[in-house]
Parts: C-alpha cells; sequence; structure tokens
C-alpha cells in the first residue's frame, strides 16, 4: 500500500454547448478552484487543503483504489488512475498516482 497519493490537475473544461443552453451564455465559467498544473498530496483519508470538496467525493474512490496499489486500467504505468469530478458544466481531470516521500 501507498502511503499517499499524490492529485495533479490535468485540465480544466467547459461545456460551452451545455451551458449556453441550460444556464444561459457565459453564465458560468471553467472552474475557479484549481489551476491545471496544480498538485495535492494526501493519505486518502484527509482533503488536502485547498481541494474542492465536491471534487473529492467523486475522485474519493480512485484515491483508495491508487493507495492500496491495484492495478489500473488505461494507464501506461498501471499505477495511476485518470479520473474527474462530475460537475456537468466545468469538470476538471485529475492524475491520481501512488506518492512515496
Amino acid at each position: 500500500m501507498a502511503s499517499k497519493v499524490k492529485i495533479t490537475v490535468l485540465k480544466k473544461l467547459l461545456m460551452e454547448d451545455i451551458v449556453t443552453e441550460y444556464a444561459g451564455k457565459d453564465a458560468i465559467s471553467v472552474c475557479g478552484k484549481f489551476e491545471e498544473g496544480d498538485t495535492f498530496i494526501t493519505d486518502g483519508r484527509t482533503v488536502p487543503e485547498g481541494f474542492c470538496t465536491w471534487a473529492w467525493a467523486d475522485i474519493f474512490k480512485d484515491i483508495i483504489f491508487v493507495r492500496n496499489n491495484m492495478d489500473c486500467i488505461g494507464t501506461i504505468d498501471k499505477k495511476s488512475q485518470i479520473a474527474s469530478c462530475t460537475d456537468g458544466f466545468r469538470p476538471v481531470i485529475f492524475r491520481i498516482e501512488p506518492y512515496e516521500e
């Protein structure tokens, strides 16, 4: 088991067509909580300072999966996981990987 995991913000998206149709043009912009390239270290039990609790809830299962060294399907190294928050207007994509100090 990895003692910690590293969470990296890979990409912030804006679903412009969905925003325009359901929230109104320019009503919502990309997520302001993160910047691409931001990194967070966690033991998997504690939400890192400054991390969005909505995103944490969405990717928590992936954090535990990586922390327990389970094979990750779809990534080259089979040790990291790509996950996202479920905000339908402005999702954020994360890479979760084992972290050893």
